[in-house]
Formats: structure tokens, C-alpha cells, sequence
């Protein structure tokens, strides 16, 4: 029966294309919310901060980042670019990523009608627009957004150039030009420029006649130069000891080559629908419907099909090659083809339901709905704030003395850089720890520094703390003084985020000689910590968290 067809197209006024917008506008009106709360900058992000308030255009585009940060020249140029002429306020340095944020969420509708019917679109856009890796590092200055924005751009170009039987030149010429520009904003681009493009060329030969060979072959050349120049350009600023600490830090990301590299990789991309979309466990599940939704849309669109997997070709090849790290935040410019993937294996079940039953098709559909609104009670919708240090001064500025003392974990030493100041924070007025974290005897070393602090009232700021360090100078201070008042402020996060879930001041009274002569930093009973590997040792204390008080 006629009222029993399930819609595979719409119009522009279409109630399904309304659904979309309203999916469309959830995910802007979230990104936009948590964006103007202006929370404290994440310690990544003020170490890139610290790169574009110290250094010229110029040196940002010529030279090694400090602080063991890499980023894309154009993006960089970006952030200073709102530095200067908008200030140093959280709105206008996250400017560009909630512009990408917002610009993702239209190219991925563009993407998904060209993949899903309409049914199924609004779903998998308030997938992307409700999810939690694309909200949060959605308002970030960090390039994840760029680079989620600028893989979908490709997409919708990749796909639009196969789709339309002759695509004006205008656009073939447009597409060329892109590629010789965006690679320079977003490293990760390159994996889907290399996959679309050695796709598309495969897909133009394969054409009877090859009609399209001449204009793909241009195009996807003039993608080969931009990214070979950006790959250049990257490879010349990025010293070795960044090297090597980048690939100590994201080791876990790179593929085994072994009997564990499919396990690996499985279990990296359900990771992504746990913590990065927040979907029902086990979280396997939604893997295995991956691949369904993979075998469909081979079968259906198979051009569409070859142009969502060549991108994850290239990336798992590079991770297994040892060169590029395919695990959580570094994956999500390609989780938005995991969703499409997905909801082509719903709409397999839904097609099959509606050709029985309509009440049975709407049935499957409203099944589709579940983990997308599961996940927004699982995860806790914005605002985010990891590692809330400016609130936590600020609380601090209204009870400390003039003559108290404070204490500053290493952790804490890129916030107080940044926020320290506008609290009453300035460099002098606090000790900043060393970073000793893994190194043998690591607490005891603490524990010598807040020795110089004996005979005063002191804070202890614990910010990004080790456990183990935590534990050890909270009991020693236990030991020698006394405890007052204590100020917390905790993360907002979904409830899978990894990280250090409190920042506090914790106040300590080291006024008694007599209760301080029990201890000594030399004294002091501690048990023996765990052995660490040479590589702990070595570069645990290097990168963004490991600020000197003489930074």
C-alpha cells in the first residue's frame, strides 16, 4: 500500500526537515551556552594560550610551540588573531572552535542527507549535536573542532563531486582550492583528504568512459600539494624531544602490529561511543552495528560507502605505521562516520518494520530515539568545567590573610600563570612545587618543600594531583599542623570523562613547634611507591602541566 512506503527523500519544508533543524538547533544552543560561560581554560589550553600571548605571528608560524604543543599554522594565526583584537577573555579565545563547533553541525546534515533518508536524519544529527566530545571540545583552543568541521567539508565535497552528474566548475575548482588551504588549519584533515581523494580517483577510473578522470585528478592533485606542504611544514616545526614525548604521551593510541591490533582498535572505538557519545553498554554493541551499517551502505551506495571508509583506511594505517595516534579526542574528526554508519543499520530495521507495518516502521524508528536520549541523562549537559582553578581563587582571595602562605601543587603552575594574577596570585606571593611525579622517592621530595614553609599558616593548592602525591603531603601536613578551612570546587563532567575530579585549597596551621618536631620531610613515615618504568620516569614531568614558578 501506498501509505506503507517508507520516505527515502524530502523536501526542504518536510516535517523530517524540520526535525533536523530542531536537532540542528539543540546542538547549536548547547555549544553557544557553554561557550559564553566563559569557564576556566583546561591547562592544554592555556599552554597554547601562553604560545599566542609570548610570541609574534610569525614566531608562532616558524617556530617549535613551547610547552610541548603542536598546532596548525593557520589555526594558530586564528587564536592570535581574536588575542589581539578581541581580547583575552575564555569567549574570544574559543571563538574559532565554537565557529567550527557550529559549522560541523550543518556540514554533517549536508553529509547525513546525502547518506541516511530523512527519517533517519534528525537522529543522527542530534547524535552529533547532543554528544559530549563535540559540545565541550567544541569550546576549546584546541583544533579538535576544525578538525571534525573541515573532515566533514571534505565529505560533503567527496560526495557531492560523485553524486551530481556534473557538478558546475565552480565547485570542482573551489574543492581544489580548499585543499590547498585547510590541510594548513587542520592536521588531521589530512587522512581525509589522502582517503577521499585516492578514493575518488579510484571510483573516476572506474567510471565507463572515465568522464570525470581529467577533473578528479586535478582536484585530488591539488589536494596531494597541500597536504605534502602542510605534512613538511608540520614535520619542520616539531622538535624531537616533542617527538618522542608526543609518542610517549599518545603511545596507546598507536596500533600494535601483532595479534592484538583488532582488539585494539575495537575497543578504542567503543571507548568513543562511551565516553565520547555517551550510548548504552556494552558499548560492543554499537560496533557491531558499525559494521552492519558498513555492509549496508556497501551494498547500497557503495561510492558512498568507499568515501566514509577510505578516511579510517588511512588513519588506521598510519596509526599501525606509528605515526598518527587513533584513540578518543585525536578520533573524533571521524566518529561522525561511525554515527552515519550506525544509523544505516537502523534504517535497515526500520525500512524492514515499515514495509510490514506502519505501526511497527514507527515503532522501530522510536527505538532508534532511545540512546540518543539516553545519553543526555547519562551525560551531564553543559556547562563543562574541568579543573575549575578560577573559581577556586576566587573563593580563595575572599578568606586568605596577607600573611598566609601557599603552597602551589606543580599542577597547578599553567592556571596560576594565567588566573593567579586577577586573584591575588602574582609570582612571589605562592611556591610553586617541581614536578617529581614517578621519579624515585617523588613524595618525599614534596614533602622538603612544604618544609620551608614550617611555622606559618599555609594553604595547600592541589590542582591536576597524582593520588599518591596528594595522599603523601596531606598526611605529612596531618602530622605537623593542623587543619582549617578547606575550599573545593569540583569538575562538571560526564560521569565517564577521565581526569582529576577536584581542585581544592586546603588550609594548615603550622604555627606549633612542638606538634611540627615530631616529622621531617627525612623522617616522615611513607609507604614505598610503585616501580615505574624508564619512560615514566623520564617524561612525566614534561609537557603542558610542568610550569616553574620562573616560567
Amino acid at each position: 500500500m501506498k501509505d506503507q512506503k517508507f520516505p527515502l527523500t524530502t523536501t526542504r519544508w518536510s516535517g523530517w526537515w524540520w526535525l533536523a533543524l530542531g536537532a540542528l538547533l539543540v546542538g547549536a544552543a548547547l555549544r553557544v551556552w557553554q561557550w559564553q560561560l566563559g569557564t576556566t581554560l583546561f591547562m592544554d589550553e592555556l599552554a597554547v594560550v601562553h604560545n599566542l600571548v609570548t610570541r609574534s605571528a610569525g614566531q608562532l608560524v616558524g617556530q617549535p610551540l613551547a610547552e610541548a604543543q603542536v598546532a596548525p599554522p593557520l589555526f594558530l594565526l586564528a587564536e592570535k588573531a581574536c588575542l589581539t583584537w578581541l581580547g583575552r577573555s575564555e569567549q574570544a579565545l574559543r571563538l574559532p572552535a565554537l565557529l567550527a563547533s557550529l559549522a560541523a553541525l550543518a556540514l554533517f546534515w549536508l553529509v547525513a542527507q546525502r547518506v541516511l533518508a530523512p527519517p533517519l536524519v534528525p537522529l543522527a544529527l542530534l547524535t552529533l549535536a547532543v554528544g559530549f566530545t563535540f559540545v565541550y571540545y567544541g569550546t576549546q583552543v584546541k583544533q579538535y573542532a576544525s578538525d571534525t568541521a573541515i573532515g566533514l567539508l571534505v565529505l560533503w565535497q567527496a560526495l557531492r563531486l560523485r553524486d551530481e552528474p556534473a557538478p558546475p566548475s565552480r565547485f570542482w575548482v573551489l574543492a581544489g582550492l580548499g585543499g590547498l588551504v585547510l590541510p594548513f588549519y587542520s592536521q588531521s584533515s589530512l587522512m581525509v583528504f589522502a582517503g577521499c581523494g585516492a578514493a575518488l580517483l579510484l571510483l573516476a577510473a572506474l567510471d565507463a568512459g572515465r568522464p570525470r578522470l581529467p577533473a578528479t585528478a586535478a582536484v585530488v592533485g591539488a589536494w596531494t600539494v597541500g597536504c605534502g606542504a602542510s605534512l613538511a611544514l608540520a614535520q619542520a616545526a616539531l622538535q624531537p624531544v616533542d617527538r618522542a614525548f608526543m609518542h610517549y604521551f599518545w603511545r596507546e593510541g598507536l596500533l600494535p602490529v601483532n595479534a592484538h591490533f583488532l582488539s585494539k582498535l575495537w575497543g578504542d572505538v567503543a571507548e568513543r561511543w562511551a565516553n565520547g557519545l555517551g550510548w548504552l553498554h556494552p558499548t560492543s554493541i554499537w560496533v557491531v552495528l558499525v559494521l552492519v551499517g558498513v555492509v549496508v551502505l556497501w551494498q547500497r551506495q557503495r561510492p558512498a560507502a568507499l568515501l566514509l571508509l577510505a578516511p579510517w583506511a588511512m588513519s588506521i594505517a598510519a596509526a599501525a605505521a606509528q605515526q598518527f595516534p587513533l584513540r578518543m579526542r585525536l578520533m573524533d574528526f571521524l566518529v561522525p562516520s561511525l554515527i552515519l554508519f550506525v544509523f544505516v543499520a537502523f534504517q535497515a530495521g526500520v525500512q524492514w518494520a515499515w514495509q510490514r507495518n506502519r505501526t511497527l516502521g514507527w515503532g522501530a524508528l522510536g527505538i532508534c530515539t532511545l540512546p540518543v536520549l539516553y545519553s543526555t541523562t547519562r551525560h551531564n549537559l553543559p556547562p563543562y568545567a574541568t579543573e575549575d582553578a578560577k573559581t577556586l581563587y576566587a573563593k580563595l582571595a575572599q578568606v586568605r590573610r596577607p600573611t598566609d602562605a601557599v603552597y602551589a601543587y606543580y599542577g597547578a603552575g599553567q592556571y596560576l600563570r594565567w588566573y593567579g594574577p586577577q586573584y591575588g596570585l602574582s609570582p612571589g606571593s605562592y611556591l610553586l612545587g617541581h614536578c617529581y611525579r614517578r621519579q624515585p622517592g617523588a613524595e618525599r621530595q614534596y614533602l622538603k618543600e612544604v618544609d620551608a614553609l614550617r611555622g606559618r599558616r599555609m594553604w595547600l593548592l592541589m590542582t591536576h594531583a597524582a593520588p599518591a602525591d596528594d595522599r603523601a603531603l596531606t598526611s605529612y601536613l596531618d602530622a605537623i599542623g593542623r587543619r582549617g578551612q578547606r575550599l573545593a570546587v569540583r569538575w562538571r563532567y560526564p560521569d565517564e570523562g577521565v581526569g582529576y575530579p577536584v581542585v581544592y585549597a586546603q588550609l594548615y596551621d603550622l604555627t606549633d613547634a612542638k606538634q611540627a618536631a615530631r616529622y621531617s620531610a627525612a623522617t616522615f613515615p611513607l609507604a614505598p611507591g610503585p616501580a615505574q618504568t624508564a619512560d615514566d620516569i623520564c617524561w612525566s614531568c614534561y609537557g603542558p602541566q610542568t610550569i616553574t614558578a620562573t616560567n
